[in-house]
């Protein structure tokens, strides 16, 4: 895109934003079903449950690509429709861990580690793909650095547990997320979120949509969201804002309804950042050790490099970065067409096109000596196309379809090795071409009214291409090129029975596949594919005339050629991992008490461990007896806590005029975590709780609201991720914290 196209884009977007807190005629809007079966006029305003029905809300899920009750669907997942979200705080991703079982979200570098049952993203290198399929209205996002630009207008959430390797395939050991935006309405509507707190922020959210023809068959919304907020902490050293934020992102979509069997839609996204926003945060040298950067001439090696100063444990930091050190834009477009060819049959097609770019300065030795000074910078640009076609009647359920996906990232990495010399750098650089085919079919049959049977199959074949450079310090520069590709066979097995009205039971056998690849512009060789057997029994259950919801699960993974990190000399590379198991058990229930009062709860219990891995240990580097470093047999998986549970109140008070006041806290609490193969409690995060909870005011009329709220409120500092860097800079961990205590008021309207 021509600068001067971007900075006209940027400024429609200020003057969208201005236009907002001088006339805020935008408001709430309700959920609508799924693609199939909303209806022609989703009704506005979060989906409530009805005050005298006496019973829990359900939400239609879309998890197995038809719409199903969530309570009917024999998966572990959580769904959270508009209303949910917005009770329960889920602004980001990351607060998904307060309301779901099993789910942690954490970033480094602004690069989204979602890791669900333990499995996730541990390395951050260009090229690397998720654990865990993210999907945007129907298309995978395959950047972990771009999967939460969309999270604004949100209809509803879906986090499925457990590969997914029939439906959705690529890279789904871990799990897929669907976040399906919010649609168009029949009737013109629209709201306001205006958001004030501490940090200085300002957020602003909202839409406006109606129809576009006087026959409503055309219908158009758009939504933005701005979210403006001083920093978390200080740069000691620039003397400037650490983890700010300036974001802008807006989202048009239009629908097409000619008859009541044709449903087209066309969305398209833009997304703009220019912040000190996911900066890396110091946690100090490993213990023993001394970072370089604080030695200045006294270290030999950083010749006439000056001492730095060091801020860890904190939110401040102490760098010698320049400028900003967050920019990132995005543009989507999704098409979505769906016909209904007869009673029994229906065809999609979903078409989706992304280009990212994004550029991150981070600092990977914990001083402001400026010795590890790391500039990352990534574009990618891909498209997708999935067909399916689908039959369904009172005893089967089928669906089957083609899917491509190609994508395209370039990647350029510079780090100045300043005490070797000015012009000393490590560099890599280069390009990854991305061509992935499938075809999937699954069938749902009903052997008896209550028992039904479920097979499905997905034959994948990916392909990746690999150009670029890699530059060592003091060292020539070594080219790089690769090409290979990797099919895969996943199966899934399913029973599911109702056992009586309202409780469901259920087991699978299910095969999952993430693609092999490279790791652009590194000196690494091609990773293989990994691979999964999951074996899941699980019960769901509606009790009490719909107050209380029970769900639980059991599970068993099988994994082979794991990908995980090490680290070797100055470099962190991505290996296989030659095996590894995990069991567990999920459980959650919801519960209506009394008309008014609610409880939620859910916890986790997971023992994921290595079952055949060797690394060497950079601290002591120590080859062990085989020459190839520690047994980490029966070590815990990184990213993976043995604990972690939450429970939520909320209580509803009518107010004599017909208002109502709504409080509800939350608290959730995680075991220990390891952020290192090895296990070891310095590269970690210790047990720690985390509170949220808010006070809303609701309109008697409905039309406005107001909400005190609050997150993390005892201002635990929680880090999200950390990782051991290399001892030609002492050893230094560094990483990322969540956020501090917040906290703010949000006035809604609607009309």
């Amino acid at each position: 895109m021509a600068p001067q196209r971007a900075a006209s884009i940027r400024q429609y977007l200020l003057n969208l934003r201005s236009l907002s807190l001088a006339v805020p005629l935008v408001f709430f809007l309700s959920p609508g079903l799924s693609h199939a079966d909303a209806p022609a006029d989703a009704a506005e305003g979060p989906a409530e449950a009805p005050a005298d029905s006496g019973g829990l809300q359900e939400i239609v899920v879309t998890a197995q690509k038809r719409a199903q009750l969530a309570l009917e669907t024999p998966l572990s997942l959580t769904a959270l429709d508009a209303a949910s979200l917005q009770d329960r705080q889920v602004k980001a991703l990351e607060d998904i861990s307060m309301v779901s079982p099993g789910i942690r979200s954490g970033e480094q570098n602004g690069v989204n580690r979602l890791f669900i049952r333990g499995i996730g993203l541990s390395s951050f290198a260009s090229g690397a793909d998720p654990s865990s399929a993210f999907y945007v209205d129907g298309v995978y996002v395959g950047r972990p650095g771009f999967q939460l630009t969309s999270f604004y207008d949100v209809d509803r959430l879906e986090v499925v547990r457990g590969p997914q390797g029939t439906l959705y395939g690529r890279n789904a050991t871990g799990g897929a997320v669907n976040m399906i935006t919010r649609l168009p309405t029949e009737a013109a509507s629209g709201y306001l979120d205006a958001t004030v707190g501490n940090y200085n922020l300002n957020q602003e959210q909202g839409a406006l949509s109606g129809p576009i023809t006087s026959d409503g068959t055309v219908r158009g919304r758009i939504a933005f969201n701005m979210v403006n907020h001083a920093g978390y902490g200080n740069d000691a050293a620039q003397h400037r804002p650490v983890n700010d934020a300036n974001i802008q992102s807006v989202r048009g979509t239009l629908q097409f309804l000619p008859n009541d069997k044709i449903d087209i839609r066309l969305i398209g996204e833009y997304f703009h950042e220019n912040d000190n926003n996911y900066f890396t945060s110091s946690f100090g040298a490993y213990p023993g050790n001394t970072l370089a950067g604080l030695q200045g001439p006294a270290n030999p090696v950083n010749g006439n490099v000056p001492a730095g100063i060091e801020v860890s444990n904190s939110q401040d930091a102490a760098t010698a970065l320049p400028g900003k050190t967050n920019k990132r834009e995005a543009y989507a477009v999704t098409g979505d067409a769906r016909i209904e060819l007869t009673d029994n049959i229906h065809f999609e097609s979903i078409t989706g096109w992304r280009k990212n770019a994004r550029h991150n300065a981070s600092d990977s030795e914990d001083t402001s000596a400026g010795l590890g000074n790391t500039f990352y910078n990534e574009w990618s640009n891909q498209v997708s196309q999935e067909f399916q076609l689908g039959w369904h009647d009172s005893k089967l359920d089928a669906i089957g379809g083609l899917y491509y996906y190609h994508e395209d990232i370039g990647n350029y990495v510079n780090v100045p090795f300043i005490q070797f010399g000015p012009d000393v750098v490590y560099v890599q650089t280069g390009a990854m071409s991305i061509n992935a085919y499938a075809a999937f079919a699954q069938a749902t049959y009903a052997i008896l009214p209550e028992l039904r049977a479920t097979l499905g199959v997905r034959y994948s074949s990916e392909k990746r291409d690999e150009t670029g450079e890699f530059t060592g310090p003091l060292a020539p520069t070594v080219p790089l090129s690769g090409s290979k590709r990797w099919p895969s066979f996943t199966p899934k097995f399913g029973i599911e029975y109702d056992l009586f009205k309202g409780t469901l039971v259920y087991a699978s056998a299910t095969r999952g596949f993430k693609s092999g690849t490279f790791n652009v512009g590194q000196n690494n060789p091609p990773i293989d594919p990994e691979k999964i057997w999951a074996y899941e029994a699980g019960v769901k259950s509606s009790l009490l005339d719909h107050k209380l919801e029970l769900t639980g699960a059991a599970f068993y993974y099988d994994y082979s050629n794991l990908q995980v990190n090490k680290i070797i000399g100055i470099a962190t590379v991505t290996t296989n991992a030659a095996s590894a198991k995990n069991k567990g058990i999920e459980l959650a229930a919801r519960a209506r008490v009394t008309e008014h009062f609610n409880v939620d709860a859910n916890a986790t219990y997971l023992a994921a461990t290595f079952s055949d891995f060797h690394s060497i240990n950079p601290l002591t580097n120590n080859p062990g007896p085989t020459g190839d470093g520690d047994d980490l047999a029966g070590k815990m998986l990184p990213g993976a806590p043995r604990w972690q549970g939450a429970v939520g109140l909320e209580y509803v008070q009518p107010l004599p005029d017909g208002a109502s006041l709504t409080g509800r806290t939350d608290y959730q609490y995680t075991s220990r975590i390891y952020f290192s193969e090895f296990n070891d409690p310095i590269l970690g995060m210790g047990p720690y709780g985390k509170l949220n909870a808010f006070l809303r005011y609701d309109s008697s009329s409905g039309n406005w609201s107001v909400t005190a709220w609050g997150k993390n409120i005892t201002n635990k500092l929680i880090a999200s991720s950390n990782t051991l860097g290399i001892a030609l800079w002492g050893f230094p961990i560094y990483g990322a914290f969540e956020p501090p205590a917040t906290y703010g008021a949000t006035f809604s309207i609607k009309f």
